[in-house]
């Protein structure tokens, strides 16, 4: 073979290097962008998901992406409960928690404002029946109580301690939820009549009498969403499809977001990297390449099932679907959920991460309602969600910064997709 001479290899290194670390330049911007403030979690409040949507559908077009019906667009309509005012809450009167560190509201509360008392449930209190029965129905009704479990002998009060706080079937003025960990945030389509305080162990004070709060909730019923999808034409008509939710779960109150960097605006970037590459091709792909981001996937899969229910192009032309989601870290592998439905795929990606040595391990999930691809996979569709492992474990709190995501294998993961669309 005929050496090439120092200088040409040199340049073909230089631009192989920048090249490579294009994609990853690429990823880093994106991530930024969908994380920033003015994104406001890409949630319901001050639409959040509307602004998200409109800058990938830029992306979309400045691609020069094809669409169905003339538009990358599809809407429909949600339930959300949404927090757009300043939120307070502090316990006896002085100590004031820090929002997003110190406490949540969940998501589902409705409006309070004022101070009321605390009636503290623990052992001290329930493994002692004629304490409890000194507490009245009306006292409860004016009150916020708090269960504490630990040391508790009372199996009655352990087995309904879920119910007692999601459902309030004690009729309390509201309720105050032991966090032990990172404190998360769930979005909610209802509203409660009740509000549900999460805050951390560490700052209950030892003699806890009151606690003074002031929510704002706002039900929006129709909150109008979409969901964005594109594509890529091929040689055959049927489609290859990256998925992934663009939504994350906004904001709580005025100054409190959650960026969402994981979940999802690495899969989302991931994606939006996949039409980008594809979209340059000199030579048609053998299929078609589809690419969809979901809106509403914090909600319980609204957008997804909302797809399913009315695609674009039927579903039966799909010969395989990749959902992306929380992609941003690696360095343990990667998760293929739905891998046992999809044997003979997932095998094939094993042997092509196994040939090239892109990722630590490759493991196998089975069924599991968990991202957007579920609604796909109960309608027969060949479908996997995958999700990296690593130390990275920032999930549905203030803390999923995109300056705080590693990205360590998201190149390798890109390749190793490459290589197994390719393998189509």
């Amino acid at each position: 073979m005929t050496k090439l001479p120092i200088t040409i290899i040199a340049y073909m290194a230089i631009f192989s290097f920048f090249t490579h670390a294009q994609d990853l330049k690429f990823a880093r911007k994106t991530i930024g962008k969908l994380c920033s403030p003015e994104f406001h979690g890409r949630g319901y409040t001050k639409n959040g998901d509307s602004i998200a949507a409109f800058y990938i559908t830029r992306h979309l077009k400045k691609f020069k992406l094809k669409n169905f019906s003339g538009s990358y667009i599809q809407d429909f309509s949600i339930s959300a409960n949404t927090f757009s005012e300043k939120i307070s809450v502090s316990l006896n009167k002085s100590d004031k928690l820090s929002p997003g560190y110190d406490y949540l509201i969940a998501a589902s509360s409705g409006s309070i404002e004022g101070t009321f008392p605390v009636i503290v449930m623990d052992y001290k209190l329930l493994d002692y029946p004629k304490k409890l029965k000194k507490i009245t129905r009306d006292s409860l009704s004016k009150s916020f109580i708090l269960i504490d479990t630990i040391n508790l002998k009372n199996k009655g009060f352990k087995d309904a301690y879920k119910d007692i706080i999601n459902y309030n079937i004690l009729g309390a003025k509201g309720i105050i939820q032991l966090e032990y960990k990172n404190l998360i945030y769930v979005p909610s389509t209802f509203e409660q009549k009740f509000p549900i305080v999460k805050i951390s162990r560490q700052v209950i004070p030892d003699t806890l009498k009151s606690i003074s709060l002031k929510i704002k909730n706002s039900l929006k019923k129709e909150y109008h969403t979409r969901n964005i999808i594109g594509f890529v034409e091929g040689e055959i008509d049927s489609f290859i499809v990256f998925s992934a939710h663009y939504d994350h779960i906004g904001e709580m109150g005025e100054g409190v977001y959650f960026p969402g960097a994981n979940d999802n605006a690495s899969g989302t970037t991931m994606v939006l990297n996949f039409a980008k590459y594809f979209s340059r091709l000199k030579k048609k792909p053998k299929y078609s390449i589809a690419f969809m981001f979901f809106s509403a996937e914090e909600m319980g899969l609204l957008g997804s099932s909302y797809y399913v229910k009315n695609p674009l192009f039927p579903l039966s032309k799909i010969k395989f679907l990749i959902n992306l989601d929380m992609v941003g870290s690696g360095d343990k592998g990667i998760t293929v959920v739905n891998g046992t439905k999809n044997k003979n795929q997932f095998d094939k990606l094993v042997e092509i991460n196994n040939n090239n040595e892109y990722l630590a391990a490759v493991k196998i999930r089975g069924a599991a309602a968990n991202s957007d691809h579920y609604p796909f996979a109960e309608k027969d569709v060949n479908s996997v969600f995958i999700y990296t492992l690593g130390e990275y474990s920032e999930y549905h709190n203030i803390f999923d910064k995109a300056e705080n995501l590693p990205l360590n294998e998201y190149e390798d993961l890109f390749k190793l997709l490459l290589g197994f669309v390719k393998s189509f």
